[in-house]
Order: structure tokens, then C-alpha cells, then sequence
């Protein structure tokens, strides 16, 4: 039988109480009900296109609002109309916000499952009759 160190189990006990108040703090923070904009908000430049104009000679238009989205595995850049910028890119600001958050919540989920694990393997013996 594995003979868990005392030491050792309430070191991985800790830890894993650690990480699930992370995680629920990192749901809680993505539970605001704010609607989002599917797509990544960035800034692109711009060549207009034209013989004497500036942007030929490395100087390009911009910046001008955009999402950075992913369409059926292909990445796409969707341009904003002027009038609609400030509602999507804080819908997308959000959108970006919720990503990076469930990023972190898997990883939690990883290293939660990996501690589990080794609590599984420290504290299980194997049954031999004799």
C-alpha cells in the first residue's frame, strides 16, 4: 500500500482548493449577461489603392476598427461601419475578456485534474489476499 505523506496530502489539498477558488472566481467573472461580439476587436491599416497617395510609400491609412473572426476554419477580417464601432468593439472587448478567461478555467481544469490524480495514485493500494 502507498503510505500518502501527510505533508505532501495537505500540500495537494491546499493547492486544489487554491485553484477551484480561482475557478469560480474567473466564472463569476464571466457571468455579467453583457451581450458580446463574436471576433477578436483589432485595428487594421489600409492601402487605399492610389498611384500618388501616401500609403504607396509605406505610410497606410488607418487605424480602422475590426473584428478578427474565425469562419469555418478559415480566419477572416470584418471591417465595422463607423457608426456601429463603439457597440462592437466593447461587445467584442467582452467577447476577448470571456476567451481569455475560459483559457485560464481549462488550464485550472488541467492542473485540477493532474492533482487528482496524484491524490488517486498516493492514497490507492492494490488489494492482495493472502
Amino acid at each position: 500500500m502507498n503510505t500518502p505523506d501527510s505533508i505532501n496530502l495537505s500540500f495537494l489539498k491546499e493547492k486544489l482548493s487554491r485553484l477551484n477558488t480561482q475557478r469560480t472566481n474567473y466564472i463569476i467573472s464571466i457571468l455579467h449577461g453583457k451581450e458580446m461580439v463574436f471576433g477578436m476587436p483589432l485595428r487594421v491599416y489600409r492601402k487605399c489603392g492610389k498611384k500618388n497617395c501616401k500609403c504607396n510609400r509605406g505610410k497606410r491609412h488607418g487605424p480602422y476598427p475590426a473584428l478578427s473572426v474565425n469562419k469555418q476554419g478559415k480566419q477572416k477580417i470584418v471591417m465595422i461601419k463607423k457608426t456601429d464601432t463603439s457597440s462592437v468593439m466593447y461587445g467584442a472587448e467582452i467577447y476577448k475578456h470571456y476567451q481569455l478567461t475560459l483559457a485560464k478555467i481549462r488550464k485550472i481544469d488541467k492542473d485540477i485534474n493532474k492533482i487528482l490524480v496524484q491524490l488517486k495514485s498516493d492514497t490507492t493500494s492494490d488489494y492482495i489476499p493472502k
